[in-house]
């Protein structure tokens, strides 16, 4: 395999498409600075996967796509193919060639092909890997990089040995492997927590099931006897009532004759007031279903107003972000532009320090040139004088300090008396200072323990008050948590007010006209009564719809009102007029006897306060309706009265007129239109104390605050004190050993001064002797530096002719130093302030990254509430329909009932006339039909207990459920088994099925912890594998490149020797690798301490013994031999050439000995300025032009 062909378009300054034939052998890519020769190796680079736009010589990615020139427009795209014949199936392909194309796009778009297919990075590094191919392969070196190789750590140069190896897939399969092992551990944890949880569950849960069992086999039970039971009292009541229908038809064949005509009309009239009873209440569920329904939109409608603010919130936040991204961007352009211009300038100034280096290096060849020949012989007599003149010095010197000696031997063995004798007071001295340097160093011990047991109590109380501090700011967060949602729910109900919340549409409607300024509107019932809390639910049933009638000046305001609502089809609603409606009440000896009534607690009427203006309205809706404590009150109460009114207990339940009961569970209902405005007042009472209570831990937090900076402050001056003390316990201890050494030191000049008398006597005596023979020396040394004097002279006074022309050159060498130094601190200066840029561009990236994700989530969050308020919207339109249903089904109901009651009216004044006449007789019939009619309401309610408690009709319950025993006896049994189901308590008849769910998740997860297990056993033992052939792998190929290193090395140097040893032989997977090397002629030392070329020739040494262990199909090198003379270069270009028949080389170079030994000379040359263009020439077929030319 080799490289066939390579096409640049758009790619650096390779404007125009370009095509690039290889054939196998040396490949030359020639041209001057600047032309865009290294820019054919960058494609390589770049096609092969290079990431780093940095490693292309740019800051980047963007920079590779030619930007333009003089006389073109920038492209918009770079694209490069690279072309591999592969007919020996070196690549795992089944096609004969191979191309691989990459192209950028400015927006930063890439995109990957192989054989015009496209793919991924991945896919074109996979293909390539262990190849010796790629972006960070040895068969790249690209400008600079053959240094690396030698200047890098020993573990950063593992790279290109892994490479030859063939071990890099099996570190990328490694590293594939460890991740996946990292997921598996954190898999196994998050199991283990749920298993965890689950078994905590699985406890109670068993509990609440067994308990549930019980509890339905009880039910059972108590169904089988209940109904039972049921169906025996019925069956009794039944034939009460037959009895009871007995004896009034005999009572109606008695009266037959003389009343038929009225019992036809009393049937009639029964038939009538029975039908309007039905729809009364029918009317009356109609109601409560379009309260239930009102409700319902209300809240529905109050969840989409909520939806719509967070969708607001999310667009101020999304606007905030995208502004924040916006700002990041341009501090990244400024910085790139920054950057540049830093790089720019240090270019520069590392030009100019070049510059300075030469200058200065020729001037200082010059001056050496001009001094060295006049000064030799100058130095020379200068020499002799010297010397001459030393000796003499020397004899004079010796002469004095003989003399000196004899006089300076008599005043030390007199010093040397008096010193003995300052030796013993130094000696009394030092043991004072002995003394009180040990009394101090135990009072320093004193001070010291005291001040750290001082600083221990310190740090119990500052950790003491940092718990006290955390505790009221977990108190503080729960305080302001709770004043957040009393404000949240605060603002809804102010929200709801303001907006007429709960209010039917025409009503809505009509409060909304008000305030903008419709005359004769008051308001809502709702608005215009206040209700105490306990009677909220009451008085809400009591009133019913009526809550949301509108009270109005007079009916002309009711007619406008009703016009307007017309006008705009905004629906319905009831008005009031004040100078219409009269107050209803309770008769005054129906007062009298309801004062005797235990548990009432009074008329609706005056349970509530009322502007004055506004009571006939109250009276009317309310003023006749008497409020009691519980229902079985309510009954006994309208038995008293006749039941001629309606009755209303403190949990909602009604027995109305006419003795009929409403009551069952009411939907609870947080924000009821009567509690709105006492739910508001409560919540800002309960914000007001949430606010002192945030203020009280507020205070306390500030005060221990203070308190913890007052014992840090402490502390620290604790800390200090310590510190000094320990400093002067250190100094005195000091003092000590100091003390203790002069003892030794004063004991030893004792000895010393004896010793010292008798050697200056000795050296009194030889001082005299030595005296007298110098002075004849002296004497002949004298004659001999008069004669070398004189010669001196006259070569110094040539010499001082050219000291001039000297100084002026030497004033320019120090010039030339210090410009070389000013240059090269501001280039180092300029390289800081880049890496400083580079920095600050890395920061604002990671920033804008993580203001892209905040985009993302905002995305995200945006189509759920999307999603969930066109819910909301098609919820409150299906609810308004059925509201209109529900509104048209009263008012259907309403119109039936007034032409029933018109009947009945007429019928009740015809059967009036007919009574009088047959008076006795029909209170007879009377008397039995009330009998009649109780057992019918018996028979009634213990049918509709029936079938509103267990679904079933008396048929079905006597078929399943026959009479088992005596009534009394299925009462016991009964009561026992509802006592039973009452001992159980709270009941979750969900925790079966939910017991049964967490059993089987159990055992689902249990399994899948299992088999988490066995995967990472089986990825330890994949790992631990791929390592054993890692290992293996790397110690052959090293050795093998060891030894090829040692003999390439001496063949390229002509002698010397070179190793690569292992900096950690234990560990083959992370060990460096180190090279020694020592050229021919010289000692073993440092790689940095070689030379450019020598450094460059032996990373060539290494790159040819790597391809001789591991051949890769081309190898590119751009400029690699720069450093190297002539002679190397011719011999690197014929080793090259020699390995060329296994690997194709591709050279970018300015070397002659490079281009005579290539086969194919490509030239790159800028005709154009800015623009590449390309000149080949086969230098095979040089021959055959120079025979043409010829």
């Amino acid at each position: 395999m080799y490289l066939k062909r390579l096409e640049l378009a758009g790619f650096k300054s390779f404007a125009d498409r370009t095509e690039l034939e290889f054939v196998p052998g040396v490949t030359a890519v020639v041209g001057p600075n600047g032309s865009g020769k290294s820019n054919v190796s960058d494609s390589i680079r770049w096609v092969l996967g290079e990431q780093s736009a940095k490693s292309l010589r740019g800051a980047k990615m963007e920079d590779i796509i030619f930007a333009g020139s003089d006389t073109r427009k920038p492209v918009n795209f770079a694209e490069v193919t690279l072309t591999l014949d592969n007919t020996d199936r070196s690549l795992d392909m089944e096609y004969t060639e191979v191309s691989v194309t990459r192209r950028v796009y400015r927006s930063g778009d890439s995109e990957y092909y192989i054989n015009n297919r496209s793919c991924r990075l991945k896919d074109i590094m996979e293909l390539f890997m262990d190849t010796g191919l790629g972006k960070e392969a040895y068969s790249i070196i690209g400008q600079g990089k053959i240094e690396e190789i030698l200047s890098t750590k020993s573990e950063d140069r593992r790279g290109i040995f892994e490479e030859a190896a063939g071990i890099v897939k099996y570190k990328t399969r490694k590293r594939e492997a460890e991740k996946k092992l990292d997921d598996t551990e954190q898999n196994l944890v998050r199991i283990h927590d749920i298993v965890s949880e689950i078994t905590e569950q699985i406890g109670p849960l068993q509990e609440q099931a067994e308990t549930a069992r019980t509890y339905k086999e009880l039910h059972r039970k108590l169904v089988e006897h209940e109904v039972a039971l049921y169906v025996q009292q019925i069956e009794a009541a039944h034939m009460k009532w037959e009895e009871a229908s007995k004896r009034v038809v005999e009572l109606q064949e008695l009266l037959l004759e003389q009343s038929t005509e009225a019992s036809k009309q009393e049937a009639d009239l029964e038939q009538a007031r029975f039908h309007v009873t039905q729809i009364d209440q029918s009317i009356e569920e109609l109601q409560h279903v379009l309260l239930t329904v009102s409700e319902e939109t209300e809240k529905v409608e109050g969840q989409r107003e909520v939806l719509r603010e967070r969708m607001r919130n999310l667009t101020a936040n999304r606007q905030q972000t995208m502004e924040q991204m916006h700002r990041i961007t341009e501090k990244q352009h400024t910085l790139e532009t920054d950057l540049a211009d830093e790089q720019e300038r240090a270019q520069e100034a590392n030009r100019r320090m070049t510059e300075a280096h030469k200058s200065l290096q020729a001037a200082e060849g010059q001056f050496f040139s001009m001094v060295q020949s006049l000064t030799d012989d100058v130095e020379r007599l200068k020499s002799d004088y010297f010397e001459k003149l030393n000796e003499m010095a020397n004899q004079r010197n010796e002469i004095r300090h003989q003399q000196q000696l004899v006089q300076t031997s008599q005043a030390r063995l007199t010093r040397q008396q008096s010193g003995k004798e300052q030796l013993d007071l130094e000696e009394s001295q030092r043991q004072a200072k002995l003394v009180s340097l040990q009394e101090q160093l135990e009072s320093i011990d004193q001070k010291i323990q005291e001040t750290v047991t001082r600083y221990k109590e310190l740090m119990e109380g500052l950790r003491d008050g940092q718990v006290r501090l955390e505790s009221e700011r977990r108190d503080l967060r729960q305080w302001e948590q709770k004043r957040e949602a009393a404000k949240s729910r605060l603002d809804l109900l102010k929200e709801m007010q303001s907006e007429f919340a709960g209010f039917q549409q025409g009503v809505k409607e009509i409060l909304k006209a008000r305030e903008r300024g419709f005359k004769g509107i008051h308001g809502a019932v709702a608005e215009l009564v206040v209700v105490p809390q306990q009677y909220e639910t009451a008085l809400e049933v009591a009133l019913g719809g009526a809550l949301q009638n509108v009270v109005v000046e007079n009916e002309a305001a009711g007619r406008a009102a009703i016009a307007h609502l017309k006008q705009h089809n905004a629906g319905r609603a009831t008005f009031l007029p004040l100078d219409v409606i009269r107050p209803r009440s309770l008769a005054a000896d129906d007062k009298r006897q309801l004062a005797k009534e235990t548990g009432v607690i009074g008329i609706a009427s005056e349970l509530v306060s009322y502007e004055e203006s506004y009571r006939p309205i109250l009276e009317a809706l309310l003023g006749n309706v008497i409020v009691t404590e519980t229902l079985e009150q309510a009954n006994k109460v309208a038995r008293t009265l006749g039941y001629r009114y309606r009755v209303v207990t403190l949990e909602g339940d009604i027995v109305n007129a006419g003795g009929s009961m409403t009551g069952g569970a009411l939907k609870k209902n947080s924000t009821n239109l009567l509690g709105r405005n006492r739910q508001a007042e409560e919540l800002e009472a309960q914000m007001g104390d949430i606010d002192q209570a945030i203020s009280g831990h507020t205070t306390r937090i500030e005060q221990l605050k203070k308190e913890i900076h007052q014992l840090e402050h402490e502390q620290e001056a604790l800390r200090t004190e310590g510190e000094n003390l320990r400093l002067k316990e250190q100094e005195v201890k000091g003092l000590l050993q100091q003390t203790e050494s002069e003892g030794r030191s004063l004991g030893e000049r004792a000895r010393l001064v004896e010793q010292d008398i008798e050697g200056y006597r000795r050296e009194m005596d030889e001082a005299i002797r030595k005296q007298e023979k110098l002075q004849e020396s002296l004497a002949t040394m004298e004659a001999e530096e008069k004669e070398l004097a004189s010669l001196v002279a006259v070569a110094e006074a040539k010499r001082q002719e050219q000291l001039e022309s000297k100084e002026e050159m030497n004033e320019k060498i120090t010039s030339l130093k210090v410009l070389n130094a000013q240059v090269k601190q501001e280039y180092q200066s300029r390289l800081e302030q880049a890496e400083r840029l580079v920095e600050q561009k890395s920061l604002l990236q990671r920033e804008w990254e993580e203001q892209n994700e905040n985009l993302a989530s905002y995305d995200e969050l945006e189509r759920t509430n999307e999603s969930s308020g066109t819910e909301l919207d098609h919820r409150i339109t299906e609810l308004r329909q059925d509201k209109d249903r529900v509104a048209g089904l009263i008012a259907e109901r309403r119109n039936e009932r007034a032409t029933l009651f018109y009947k009945q009216e007429q019928l009740e004044q015809q059967v009036k006339e007919i009574r009088r006449e047959a008076k006795n007789l029909e209170e007879k019939l009377h008397q039995e039909e009330v009998k009649v009619n109780r057992s019918e309401v018996e028979l009634d309610h213990l049918l509709n207990k029936l079938s509103e408690e267990y679904e079933m009709s008396y048929d079905l319950a006597k078929q399943k459920y026959p009479p088992r025993g005596e009534i009394t006896d299925e009462i016991q049994i009964v009561n026992r088994l509802k006592k039973q189901i009452s001992a159980l308590g709270t009941v979750n008849l969900g925790a079966i099925e939910e017991f049964e769910r967490l059993s089987e998740r159990q055992q689902f997860l249990s399994s899948q912890e299992a088999d988490l297990n066995e995967a990472k056993e089986m990825l330890y033992q994949v790992i631990q594998e791929m390592d054993q052939e890692m290992s293996r792998r790397f110690k052959e190929t090293f050795d093998a490149i060891s030894l090829q290193f040692r003999d390439v090395f001496v063949q390229l140097f002509g002698g010397g020797r070179a190793d690569l040893v292992l900096s950690n032989p234990d560990n083959l997977l992370e060990t460096g690798i180190d090279i020694v090397a020592q050229p021919p002629g010289k000692k073993l030392q440092n790689l940095a301490l070689l030379s450019g070329g020598e450094r460059a020739l032996t990373a060539m040494a290494l790159l040819f013994a790597i391809l001789r262990v591991k051949p890769v199909p081309f190898c590119v090198l751009d400029e690699v031999e720069a450093a190297l003379d002539e002679a190397n270069v011719n011999r690197f270009a014929e080793y090259m050439h020699h390995f060329s028949n296994q690997t194709q080389f591709i050279c970018v170079t300015h070397r002659k000995g490079t281009m005579e030994s290539a086969d194919v000379l490509y030239g790159i040359t800028m005709q154009e300025g800015g623009v590449s263009k390309l000149v080949s020439v086969k230098l095979e077929d040089s021959d055959k032009f120079i025979e043409s030319a010829s």
